[in-house]
Order: C-alpha cells, then structure tokens, then sequence
C-alpha cells in the first residue's frame, strides 16, 4: 500500500514547474528497509539477502503493472532508496536504518508541549517528565527503549560487518 501512495504521489504537481518534467519522467520511488539490524540478529545476514532479492523483484514487478496496466505511466527507474530512518521506523518499534546501534537498552526522550493532552495519562503512567532545558514551553518525557538480547551492537560487530 505504501508503495500504491508513494506512485500516486509522482502524479501530483510538484512544487517548482522545473521539477515537473523530471518527476513525470522518473516517477522515482523511495521505497527502503528498517529494522535491519533487528532482521540480522534474528534471521541472519543470508536471509536478509534473500528477502531483499524477493522483494526488489516484487516491487519491480508490481510498478511495471501499476504503471502500465493501471496508471498508464512510466515505470519508474528507482523504487527503492538508501537513507537515513528515524521517527517512522522508531514508531515502528524498529531499529532505523542500516546500522547497528549503539546499546541494546536506552532511554529516549522527546519533548512535549505543556499543555499537550498526552502530559497526563503519561505522567499516570509513571513515565518520568521534567521541565525542558531549551524551551519553557516543554517537558521532556523519557522512555525506556530494549532492543532484545539477539541485536547486535556496534561493540559486538566488526568493522568489516559495519561496512
């Protein structure tokens, strides 16, 4: 489906008339993984191979057909990206992007505005919150983060498998 939306989005106006006859023409698509070292440490770098070959093949496939049965467009020449992940594959509860983090336990913390209906059931919730440092307008609440005990961490990998 993500891949469904990110195609129909190449069908919109872009903002700079410049970019348009590119975007028509590219229709590129940023479809990239997560989780990766979470997938390793539970699977093995071997399966990660296989899936990503099975699903590089599935994505092609299916914009060859969404492009031309569906859409009657060009197919797109990329549709898949390497790139930074943070927020969406954090509210996932994956690891972001390709590499290997640095613990397997953490604490995040996110700042929030005062009066944010979230400050109370996460204050009922026993989370700890305090006053913002940098902004007089926010707390920041921290929240325990665990990788499980089969995620590798920088320390526990070598440079090669970094590379």
């Amino acid at each position: 489906m993500s891949f469904l939306y990110a195609k129909s989005v190449t069908l919109g106006l872009p903002h700079w008339d410049a970019s348009q006859e590119v975007m028509a023409r590219n229709r590129r698509i940023g479809t990239s993984l997560s989780g990766v070292a979470q997938f390793v440490g539970e699977r093995g770098i071997g399966e990660l191979t296989k899936w990503s070959d099975k699903g590089y093949k599935f994505l092609k496939d299916y914009d060859k057909y969404i492009s031309t049965v569906e859409m009657k467009i060009p197919e797109s020449i990329k549709v898949t990206s390497i790139k930074p992940s943070g927020t969406v594959s954090l509210l996932a509860g994956a690891t972001p992007g390709i590499h290997f983090p640095l613990s397997q336990n953490y604490i995040r913390r996110i700042r929030v505005q005062k009066n944010s209906p979230l400050i109370d059931p996460l204050q009922r919730s026993g989370y700890f919150i305090e006053d913002d440092k940098m902004d007089s307008s926010s707390l920041v609440v921290e929240f325990p983060v665990t990788l499980g005990n089969k995620v590798r961490t920088l320390k526990d990998v070598t440079l090669w498998e970094q590379l």
